[in-house]
């Protein structure tokens, strides 16, 4: 009898151990096939030994090992648990996905002869998969070339999973107002699963064939072909990494400058709209209202600066066009390049630029911050507000792109705008804990959170970078850009005890 009770009370253990693992199987499996294909790509830097530019090909070749081996251990004892995707394991798998691959794009940067530390190595990695752009490394101009390569290609790849996050996962998790573009994929029953197959194969090509135009379009305009295959991944995935420690402006040529501009735009745009346009063979599918206030935001803002720029700089008129085009849709796309060091253009620029630092692009594209949408929907609430000031009795509907706005759209939009606020506040709290002066600890806190890339003022601005932080400011700063990157929601909820009971 004694016997028996024990061998229950074994067998207990395991079970019990594995109902505590059960929601985090399909974040494990998830996690090893992305680490699998991660660990793939991991080689392509080593091609670059054919011309002599792979000095780290043994860093790369290491990497990919352990990144593989990781990925096969999460991946097969947890393949089968992937049949039904619940609210609470959909988050689990999101979180886990944008940790485990920063951390395991570190290993090339980490075993690397770069000789950084853990911390940069971290910060650079989580800095370019979540496509924000600030750096800690500085001398690219004679870096390796196989690291710079490796460097476009986190940003390329982060910029691919939040568009296919954006728009399959996002919306299924009612995160930040998202909802309002849910479409077939987002439901994730079993007949829309094909479907979300179907529409990240085909955002995939948009988002290949945009990378390629981009590409073609830098080498036309005088780039090599090295810097303009990273220029390219870093332009649609609106990330700002350069081969250049200048940025574009060492590539002053006005054709390079406007196809920048041209491509950061096209990136901060919904790719879902690329593949509409190409299947209706029409242009008029890429505008709907989200499209035309984020281009009218754009250019506003630029003939705004460049009128500052000629009448109070004395800048020339096409040369303070060219500036105020390039760094504002930098800035508003949270691409991250700069021309110039804006910071020096005067009080007024510097202001304008910290307010554009919160406006990120459209829904569904590479662009971080707050989306246009979002911008949308408040003035909507606004205007209904002061209609029912005037006429209490009035019965009003809300309505975006011809449809019913939903009150959880709504509380989910105002839900955003309070983390976001308060994560902004927080940590530039934090920043200044480390003994960071007052500009750099707000432009620091809102250039993580909204995924820019560079800040204000003489340390983190556009022609400096953000190695002299300390140890601290820069694990804040690794945490605020995840934070912001998965819209704050997915990222918060795991630390209520209501999702756990879930």
């Amino acid at each position: 009898m004694n016997r028996t009770f024990a061998t229950t009370a074994h067998d207990a253990d395991p079970l019990r151990a594995l109902m505590l693992l059960s929601p985090f199987r399909p974040a494990f499996a998830v996690l090893g096939g992305i680490l699998l294909i991660l660990s793939l790509l991991m080689l392509l830097p080593i091609g670059l030994i054919a011309i002599g530019q792979a000095p780290d090909w043994p860093a790369f070749l290491i990497s990919s090992g352990i990144t593989a081996v990781v990925g096969i251990i999460l991946l097969f004892p947890n393949r089968n648990s992937l049949e039904r995707l619940t609210p609470q394991r959909m988050f689990l798998v999101t979180f886990a996905n944008w940790i485990g691959v920063p951390l395991f794009a570190t290993l090339p940067f980490l075993l690397s002869n770069l000789g950084i530390s853990v911390t940069d190595a971290v910060f650079e990695s989580v800095s370019g998969v979540t496509t924000t752009g600030a750096t800690v490394l500085s001398g690219l101009d004679d870096m390796p070339k196989d690291i710079l390569l490796w460097r476009s290609m986190t940003q390329w790849l982060g910029g691919l999973g939040f568009i296919g996050m954006a728009v399959a996962v996002l919306p299924f998790l009612r995160v930040g107002g998202m909802r309002l573009f849910q479409t077939e994929s987002s439901d994730w029953s079993e007949k829309a699963v094909p479907r979300a197959r179907t529409l990240i194969r085909s955002l995939t090509v948009a988002y290949l064939v945009l990378s390629f135009l981009c590409m073609f379009s830098y080498w036309i305009g005088g780039m090599t072909w090295f810097d303009a295959v990273n220029h390219a991944m870093t332009t649609i995935s609106t990330a700002g990494y350069s081969t250049s420690d200048a940025s574009l402006g060492s590539f002053p040529q006005p054709w390079i400058q406007w196809s920048a501009v041209l491509f950061m735009t096209l990136g901060g745009m919904p790719f879902v709209l690329f593949i509409k346009a190409f299947s209706q063979r029409s242009l008029f599918a890429l505008f709907d209202s989200q499209v035309k206030a984020y281009l009218s935001v754009i250019v506003l803002m630029s003939i705004l600066i460049a009128l500052y720029l000629y009448l109070y700089k004395a800048i020339a008129p096409w040369e303070a066009i060219t500036l105020s085009f390039v760094n504002v849709t930098s800035v508003i796309t949270t691409t991250g390049y700069a021309s110039a060091d804006y910071g020096l253009w005067g009080e007024a620029a510097v202001v304008a630029f910290f307010f554009m630092m919160f406006i990120g692009g459209c829904s569904g594209s590479t662009s971080g911050g707050i989306k246009i949408f979002r911008f949308q929907l408040f003035f909507l609430i606004l205007y209904d507000q002061l209609i029912k000031s005037v006429h209490p009795r009035a019965v009003t509907t809300l309505r975006y792109n011809s449809r019913k706005v939903n009150e959880d759209v709504v509380s989910s939009s105002i839900a955003f705008m309070f983390m976001a606020m308060g994560s902004f506040g927080l940590l530039a709290f934090i920043l200044g804990l480390t003994g960071l002066d007052l500009t750099t600890s707000l432009s620091g806190s809102l250039t993580a959170l909204m995924n820019v890339g560079p800040g204000l003022g003489e340390i983190i601005g556009p022609p400096g970078n953000f190695e002299p932080l300390p140890t601290a400011a820069k694990w804040a700063m690794c945490a605020g850009m995840l934070l912001g990157r998965l819209e704050f929601l997915a990222i918060y909820i795991l630390f209520t005890r209501m999702f756990w009971r879930g």
